[in-house]
């Protein structure tokens, strides 16, 4: 997961997406300096997840951070919410997300379109 935009907090959108990557250092940073807001938010993505897997060490970096990080990431992150209009896709992603939770500590949602994740990021944040 890549931080793209943090301009509109705290809805953050995210991407999975290759052509969108960062070095997981400075995404990092990017995710502690959101976290030392002490404000909720929630993450907004869109599109297929890739197939191919992340890179081995990465992702030991990334599981140990979020080990560390677990207390806060609960309290702060409220969702990641995923936006995927094809209802295979979904379904099948819906596998991955009900998951999702045990790793991050946080839920993800797999939603349609625009409308249901304002729907849940609302929920969430207790917008409206």
């Amino acid at each position: 997961m890549f931080i793209k935009e943090t301009d509109q907090f705290p809805v953050i959108r995210v991407s999975y997406q290759p052509q969108d990557s960062i070095p997981v250092k400075d995404n990092l940073e990017i995710y502690e300096s959101l976290l030392d807001k002490e404000q909720n938010f929630v993450f907004v993505s869109q599109g297929q997840f890739p197939e191919a897997e992340p890179n081995h060490e990465e992702r030991k970096i990334v599981a140990a951070w979020v080990k560390q990080k677990r207390e806060i990431l609960t309290q702060y992150v409220k969702a990641l919410v995923h936006i995927e209009p094809n209802e295979q896709i979904r379904l099948a992603e819906q596998k991955f997300a009900n998951n999702f939770i045990k790793f991050s500590g946080y839920p993800m949602f797999i939603v349609e379109n625009e409308k249901q994740a304002d729907q849940i990021i609302n929920s969430v944040l207790k917008l409206h």
